[in-house]
């Protein structure tokens, strides 16, 4: 059977499926199953008629912080899809008048770390909803589908035992949909362009070099992505059954 890693929609730019990749445990992630995506708010009601009709999407979670929800809406319940907020910031950078300035000094990394230590309970829960089948087909997802669905693409992959080059080329793969990303993130949040002219450019891209370091700090401070999760809270009988259940 052919498997389609990239969803084409209408409103969403960066829908992804998280199967086909290959484990250190023995077989292979399940195809059809979990996605990964950018801003599910946007989905037209034809891509409403792929997502929740030919994909069979039944959960959504959603990692946005509530000021962005209030701002830019939140899924059409319409769809039928059970949504679970857990927003894993309070709120985004884009409410403050300039970025902090220690923040800037930070590698893209270790802005990644910054984010999943500091958010790492709503991680958790955002795991433990992710990591559950009898929610299946799920799909998670921010603004971008970049940042914090990347880091928690990257958490659930590496609990499968993914090998980290495909995590890395998994993050990376949404550098082609970033300027459709940016363009329309400004019209929706024009204020983001004082905050983008801040930070280095990579910042707002999707560089392998970030998503490298992340997973080498994950390694160093947690011992791995079940170290991590053990420690914010995730089962251990959620993390087998996640193996149980999406590897084939």
């Amino acid at each position: 059977m052919n498997h389609q890693r990239r969803i084409p929609l209408d409103g969403c730019v960066n829908f992804r499926d998280l199967g086909g990749y290959a484990s250190t445990l023995g077989g292979t992630t399940k195809w059809g199953v979990l996605f990964r995506a950018d801003s599910m708010h946007r989905l037209s009601p034809a891509d409403g008629e792929v997502v929740a009709g030919r994909l069979g999407i039944r959960t959504a979670v959603d990692l946005r912080a509530h000021d962005e929800r209030e701002r830019v809406g939140v899924l059409d319940p319409s769809l039928g899809i059970v949504e679970h907020h857990v927003g894993t910031t309070d709120r985004t950078m884009h409410t403050y008048e300039r970025p902090d300035p220690e923040i800037r000094t930070q590698s893209f990394g270790q802005l990644y770390e910054n984010m999943i230590r500091s958010g790492g309970e709503r991680f958790a829960a955002a795991i433990e909803v992710v990591a559950d089948p009898d929610r299946w087909p799920t799909a998670f997802f921010c603004m971008a589908g970049k940042d914090r669905t990347g880091c928690l693409a990257a958490l659930i992959l590496g609990l499968t035992g993914v090998d980290r080059q495909d995590i890395v080329a998994d993050y990376a793969a949404t550098a082609p949909a970033v300027p459709a990303i940016r363009e329309r993130s400004l019209v929706e949040l024009p204020d983001l362009a004082h905050v983008w002219e801040k930070f280095p450019d990579d910042i707002t891209n999707a560089p392998t070099s970030a998503m490298t370091e992340l997973l080498g700090i994950v390694d160093d401070q947690w011992g791995g992505s079940e170290g991590y999760a053990l420690e914010y809270g995730v089962k251990p009988q959620s993390i087998e059954r996640l193996r149980e259940s999406f590897l084939v």
